[in-house]
């Protein structure tokens, strides 16, 4: 904890606009905020076009973010590049709001093994359910490999993960060696489980029906 509160800056990205549901982050803000302890509060930015979620939250600190970036085809990076010069903090812990499961312990988890690892980035990682090996880019009526193999044994098949952005840590001064999906090279990925990432309506309303199962 102490180490969070001196060399971290939780960053929260909450862009105004969602297709797939609307004001998708204004319904789930509530989840990622409500596992801070208070603590870290001052260690917590949003970063948002939303007046409403502006408003709402005002008791925290707010990064509000340029329409250039709050586009749909705006990536996380372009964010940070426009935010690197506003956090004081060396790293930076991002937290979507589309992962409502996520709790603090994993959050300290991942920043354990961020520092374990002297790591300068660092996202998740989960089982794939279809090896890449299996898969086909669509050709007409033909296909042709996603990956250029004679392999016919399963177990040939070289372990594969699926990146996740449950957990995203990383170093202010590499944000221009991340990618736009914020890894590199010498990215590490930590492993966890499949967690819901929430991105259409039937995701809502499917984790809004096991938390009543749950209660």
């Amino acid at each position: 904890m102490a180490s969070i509160k001196e060399k971290y800056t939780i960053v929260i990205p909450a862009r105004k606009g969602s297709k797939g549901i609307p004001h998708k982050n204004r319904k789930l803000m509530g989840y990622t905020l409500g596992i801070i302890p208070n603590i870290l509060k001052k260690n917590v930015v949003i970063a948002t076009d939303d007046e409403f979620i502006i408003d709402k939250y005002s008791d925290y600190n707010i990064f509000k973010r340029s329409n250039k970036v709050s586009m749909d085809h705006s990536s996380t990076k372009s964010l940070f590049l426009e935010m690197k010069g506003h956090v004081e903090n060396s790293n930076i812990i991002m937290l979507y709001l589309t992962y409502p499961e996520r709790s603090f312990e994993h959050i300290l988890n991942a920043v354990e093994f961020y520092e374990k690892n002297k790591a300068t980035s660092l996202l998740c990682s989960k089982k794939t359910k279809t090896s890449p090996f299996l898969m086909m880019y669509e050709n007409g009526i033909n296909g042709k490999q996603i990956i250029n193999h004679d392999l016919h044994r399963r177990q040939d098949y070289p372990i594969c993960f699926e990146i996740s952005h449950f957990i995203s840590i990383f170093k202010i001064k590499e944000i221009d060696n991340l990618n736009n999906n914020m890894y590199n090279k010498d990215t590490i990925f930590l492993p966890v489980d499949d967690f819901i990432d929430i991105d259409t309506t039937k995701d809502l309303e499917s984790f809004n029906g096991n938390c009543k199962k749950i209660n």
